[in-house]
């Protein structure tokens, strides 16, 4: 999985994928499909189903097609990651990588990227998503409905922006980070690696990695596995 520059990706499959796979088939997973229906209405026939550990996920309309875990990823396969728990996303992403997975980047056609921002592979922007001047994420990063990334911030790899999140101008979270409901990381303030923000709360502080931050200003407190 790589990160390159919105100007040089356009937001549309690789010519070679012939089939479109979402990974995971519960809610999220669910929602992705009807942001694939949005942003490549002309592909509809490529989508083959849903990859996930619970056959019991599936019906006639969404077709599972094997678990993740153990599934070898065909030539022309084209995944999209429809989990939601950051560490989750990265060992399930991962493991495909690692059998030759391609994953895919999806945008909402309702979301607004400035062109100057950069978007690791397997990143999905959700409908009403913002990603502004110079912004960075890294690879499989989720940004639901409504949330934001600011000019000059920045996301770790595999980092989740519930809805309505938001990072101030410059701000900067790690890897597998989770910003809850409304949650809020200040201009210029940093969140460690693995951290979470909970719902309604602002990082108003610096906090460091395997940390909980919670209230308004956010207080900080060990994660707790």
């Amino acid at each position: 999985m790589s990160t390159v520059p919105l100007s040089d990706r356009p937001f549309q499959p690789l010519p070679d994928c012939r089939r479109i796979l979402i990974v995971g088939a519960g809610g999220f997973g669910r929602e992705v499909r009807w942001w694939v229906r949005d942003a490549w209405p002309t592909l509809q026939d490529r989508f083959a189903g849903f990859l996930d550990a619970d056959p019991s996920r599936g019906s006639p309309e969404r077709r599972v097609l094997g678990d993740p875990d153990t599934y070898r990823p065909q030539p022309g396969d084209g995944l999209l990651l429809g989990i939601g728990i950051p560490v989750v996303r990265r060992r399930v992403a991962e493991g495909l990588v690692a059998r030759g997975g391609r994953f895919l980047t999806l945008v909402h056609p309702t979301a607004v990227v400035v062109p100057s921002a950069v978007m690791g592979e397997g990143t999905i922007v959700c409908p009403h998503g913002v990603i502004s001047d110079a912004a960075v994420l890294g690879r499989g990063v989720l940004v639901n409905y409504h949330a934001s990334v600011a000019h000059d911030a920045s996301v770790g790899d595999f980092g989740v922006l519930a809805p309505y999140a938001t990072l101030g101008g410059f701000a900067k979270v790690g890897a597998d980070v989770f910003l809850g409901l409304h949650a809020s990381v200040g201009p210029g303030r940093y969140v460690g690696d693995r951290s979470k923000v909970c719902a309604n709360s602002c990082a108003l502080a610096d906090a460091p990695p395997d940390t909980l931050v919670y209230g308004v200003p956010g207080r900080h407190g060990p994660l707790l596995s």
